[in-house]
């Protein structure tokens, strides 16, 4: 399975069902797309946004895949295609313009975070799809 890795809070945001977008500033490669992906928690923790999200930072998983998220679709951010985003999800990313959005339609998160070393970009992982 393909994986890609967050800072926390945001896998944590994912893994929980409130973040459906995430933002980055490159799209997903289009053979991504209609695949499942695993959520990686990186070892990195904004602990301020992760208490402003109502986490408390040194108990967030770290270094640990959290979720599976299917990979829907993706959108290039302008100012017209924002407004049907709700305020909470627009709390969690970085809907600014040219930037882009990886769309979650579905989110499995694991029972106990899987220890796995993280990597920049798209990383290959060895996982079996959460029930």
């Amino acid at each position: 399975m393909k994986a890609l890795s967050l800072w926390q809070p945001w896998a944590s945001l994912v893994a929980d069902g409130r973040k459906r977008i995430e933002t980055l500033s490159w799209r997903p490669p289009e053979w991504l797309v209609g695949h499942w992906l695993a959520i990686h928690a990186t070892k990195k923790v904004d602990a301020e946004a992760a208490e402003d999200f109502g986490y408390v930072p040194d108990l967030l998983p770290r270094g640990a895949v959290v979720a599976c998220a299917f990979l829907d679709s993706w959108m290039r951010f302008r100012a017209e295609n924002t407004e049907h985003i709700t305020d909470e999800e627009k709390s969690y990313g970085d809907f600014y313009e040219g930037r882009f959005g990886w769309v979650f339609s579905e989110v499995r998160k694991l029972q106990e975070p899987l220890i796995i070393r993280g990597a920049q970009g798209i990383f290959d992982v060895t996982l079996m799809l959460p029930r």
